[in-house]
């Protein structure tokens, strides 16, 4: 709003609230506006002043209104249409069947505890049974016990108790009582624990016995031979009983002996012998089981 006008109308409402008040005094008593001649000298010199200042209408500054700012607008973006994608083509796979489950491995057992006999070692052994060059041939079995336990590395031995297998190497009879009968054999192996074991061993000792062999009819004729032989002697000597019994007696002595000169002989090895043999190399044990 201009100045002069602003001014103007601040005039105008004064002067309209001077004459609201003076027309509400007109009612009263005049004595009242007498008694206030100061108001009332106001008053007037409000309707009739010329004193009041002058108004000029200055034109107000046009309003600054800033230089219009040339708007370039944006390019219009025009969205791409999305790339159509073909889905792939699913190749059928081949159906290939699950793999067998294979079940865990048990777990590995401790190595057996194992030692070795040295070489040299000596080991007795009892016959189970009775051995003879005529009732063996050469290739067969007999077993034999281990009368001692024997010693090893690792704390390993074989106990006693323990079968040793022999085999017949040779066996030989005696024709005459000059001639030799043998009885060979070697141990094959040890068996205790459940386990056998082969050996390489050579027999020391023996317990063998040369024994005379079962007469044959030809060793009963010589001996009856030689008893009628002595009967005649005696009868021809004695002329009497005693000398013809005494005769027999020599005769038959002399039968005997030459059934002696000309009889079969054999080696045995009696049920209980011992033989004695010697390693020839080690050998590993495995210790025994514990329970």
């Amino acid at each position: 709003m201009p100045e002069y006008t602003r001014r103007r109308s601040v005039t105008l409402s004064l002067l309209g609230a001077a004459m609201l008040a003076l027309g509400a005094c007109g009612d009263k008593k005049d004595d009242t506006l007498a008694a206030d001649s100061a108001l009332g000298r106001d008053l007037a010199m409000a309707k009739d002043s010329t004193a009041q200042p002058q108004l000029q209408d200055v034109p107000a500054p046009a309003p600054t209104t800033p230089a219009p700012v040339a708007t370039t607008p944006a390019p219009r973006t025009t969205p791409r249409p999305a790339p159509t994608r073909t889905p792939p083509r699913e190749t059928p796979r081949a159906t290939t069947p699950a793999p067998a489950t294979t079940p865990a491995p048990a777990p590995a057992a401790a190595a057996p505890v194992t030692g070795t006999i040295a070489a040299g070692t000596s080991m007795t052994f009892a016959s189970n049974s009775k051995v003879c060059s005529n009732t063996k041939q050469v290739g067969d079995k007999f077993t034999a016990t281990l009368s001692q336990s024997v010693s090893g590395s690792n704390g390993i031995d074989i106990p006693s108790g323990a079968t040793g297998t022999f085999e017949v190497v040779s066996a030989k009879t005696a024709k005459s009582q000059r001639d030799e009968t043998s009885l060979t054999v070697k141990l094959l192996s040890v068996t205790f624990g459940g386990r056998t074991y082969p050996v390489e061993s050579t027999v020391q000792t023996a317990s063998t016995a040369r024994v005379r062999s079962n007469s044959s009819a030809d060793d009963a004729k010589k001996v009856a031979g030689g008893a009628i032989i002595g009967a005649i002697a005696g009868q021809v000597i004695g002329k009497n009983t005693k000398g013809t019994v005494i005769g027999a007696a020599a005769g038959a002595a002399a039968g005997t002996a030459a059934a002696a000169a000309t009889g079969n002989y054999d080696t045995c090895l009696n049920d209980g012998g011992t033989v004695t043999v010697r390693l020839d190399s080690p050998a590993t044990i495995r210790a025994a089981a514990t329970p």
